[in-house]
């Protein structure tokens, strides 16, 4: 059974600058990031540690899954994110707060069941300044091992493509990539392809 991730639903930059007022910037090649009414891409400052907090609400037990895609996408484009606070408190869904914040759902929205994870994010210009992932946890039943078991979501797959979203990457069709739309149970998206690799170094 296929079941979609639906993913990046807030996405209006703030504008500093009245656009009459300012040079028009030349559009960039969008490379899958999503991108601002200049169709710059949008991404984390060059250099910034994104700086990432486990709610609560979060299972222990899926920590590790986390870990491993952060190490992944530190490896292999240096180092962007990093786990600071784990079992977080706080409002039990994503605000605009100023911190980036992985959640965990025990409730969703009855008209979206097919809705794996939402990675919302919140940019200003070209820049990313926070994202809210939440998983979930209502409609779905996830394998948090280190290996991918049928007949469940394959947690690691899932959040490696949400964190793609973190980094700006939207939806796309190319084959294998993780970036794809649908998650079928049982599947194992666990790793970027060469073509999502290139994406991703279109920014970082």
């Amino acid at each position: 059974m296929k079941f979609r991730i639906y993913t990046l639903m807030a996405l209006t930059g703030v504008l500093l600058l009245s656009q009459a007022c300012s040079r028009p910037l030349d559009p960039e090649p969008g490379c899958t990031f999503v991108q601002n009414a200049d169709l710059q891409r949008v991404a984390w400052r060059k250099g910034r540690i994104v700086e990432l907090y486990l709610h609560v609400s979060f299972p222990r037990e899926a920590y590790p899954v986390v870990d491993r895609v952060v190490e992944k996408i530190n490896r292999q484009f240096g180092q962007i994110f990093k786990v600071v606070g784990r079992g977080q408190g706080g409002p039990r869904t994503p605000v605009k707060d100023g911190y980036s914040t992985i959640y965990w759902m025990d409730t969703w929205e009855s008209g979206k069941r097919t809705e794996q994870a939402r990675t919302t994010i919140y940019w200003s210009g070209t820049e990313i300044f926070e994202t809210d992932m939440r998983i979930n946890g209502a409609d779905f039943d996830f394998a948090f091992g280190p290996q991918v078991e049928p007949g469940k979501v394959d947690l690691e797959s899932l959040i490696l493509h949400e964190f793609g979203h973190m980094l700006g990457l939207a939806h796309n069709a190319e084959s294998g990539s993780v970036m794809n739309v649908s998650l079928d149970q049982g599947q194992d998206r666990r790793d970027l392809t060469p073509q999502d690799e290139s994406n991703l170094k279109c920014e970082y």
